[in-house]
């Protein structure tokens, strides 16, 4: 009875044995092209030829149109070799890519008054969108920036007094009356920063707009 147990065991354990190593051998065989198609590249190949670390680029070239692959068992998708070297040679010739404008401003806090005059000089596109263009204002400043409302207002009062760039002549209305001397003979601004911001929030408070209220109330409390 024990030598019968013993030998359905040894058996099993061979037939156990032998069915995971068939399995692991017929896995790991490779998937053959289509007839006819010996010399296509698998999604893996074309990767590797195109310089890519997973198949999702080859994924995305498929979908515009670059690569155009033919189906195999399974679904795989195979390529012609002219076809990825091809568009390998088209990536290596594309000029890099711009910079993003997240990249080229600075932060907030690392404006500098220089850095600020220079945006001023630039014009700012119409509000709905079209080709025309007009002055910059502080509001742009705190806007495109991110500084705050007293800061942006001292930096433009110092630009239409003093810049004879053309951009600040047209924010200054170009007119005799209105040149940089004249609007240097203005009296000065006494308030303070904090002052200047705190009354830029009262007048805020004024607005039409409950959303506007609700943060300029926010910002006032703050504040204290």
């Amino acid at each position: 009875m024990k030598t019968l147990m013993k030998n359905c065991s040894h058996r099993a354990s061979k037939l156990a044995f032998s069915s995971v190593s068939m399995q692991t051998t017929r896995s790991r065989e490779p998937i053959r092209p289509p007839s006819g198609y010996e010399g296509f590249l698998s999604r893996r190949q074309a990767a590797a030829t195109l310089g890519f670390a997973s198949e999702f680029k080859v994924r995305r070239l498929e979908k515009e149109g670059r690569l155009r692959p033919v189906r195999g068992v399974m679904g795989s998708a195979w390529y012609p070799r002219a076809q990825v070297l091809a568009v390998r040679d088209a990536l290596a010739t594309l000029p890099p890519a711009p910079a993003a404008v997240s990249d080229v401003l600075p932060a907030a806090g690392r404006w500098t008054d220089a850095q600020l005059i220079a945006h001023l000089r630039g014009r700012a596109r119409a509000i709905d969108g079209g080709a025309a263009s007009r002055p910059r204002t502080a509001v742009d400043l705190v806007a495109d920036t991110g500084i705050s409302i007293a800061r942006a207002e001292r930096v433009y009062r110092f630009w239409l007094a003093h810049d004879a760039h053309p951009s600040a002549r047209e924010a200054r209305g170009g007119g005799p009356s209105r040149t940089p001397r004249a609007v240097a003979a203005a009296p000065a601004e006494r308030r303070s920063d904090a002052r200047m911001e705190r009354d830029a929030l009262l007048q805020q408070m004024r607005d039409a707009d409950p959303n506007m209220r609700a943060a300029a109330f926010e910002k006032l409390r703050a504040l204290r």
